[in-house]
């Protein structure tokens, strides 16, 4: 599912972002675990809104396959009636 994998993409490159952004200035006064849980923390909340086209679309292109697998699955239930 290529949505999947953009979406996949954004938010781990908004991640790397954040990591670095936070990483070089307090490279001294702070070890990489902690940086990694402040990275994780805040572009966990900057995704809400900067990715919110693409979760929208992503969440568009499951819906639309999960309505079709529904209605493949009525079809075999009423094609099983029938017989």
């Amino acid at each position: 599912m290529k949505e999947f994998a953009i979406y996949t993409g954004l938010r781990a490159g908004l991640f790397a972002i954040c990591f670095a952004v936070l990483y070089f200035p307090l490279r001294n006064q702070l070890s990489v675990f902690p940086l990694l849980l402040v990275a994780l923390i805040i572009s966990s909340i900057l995704s809400i809104f900067v990715l919110r086209a693409a979760r929208d679309r992503l969440a568009g292109k499951i819906e639309h396959r999960a309505g079709k697998m529904s209605q493949r699955i009525e079809q075999a239930r009423t094609a099983e009636d029938d017989q």
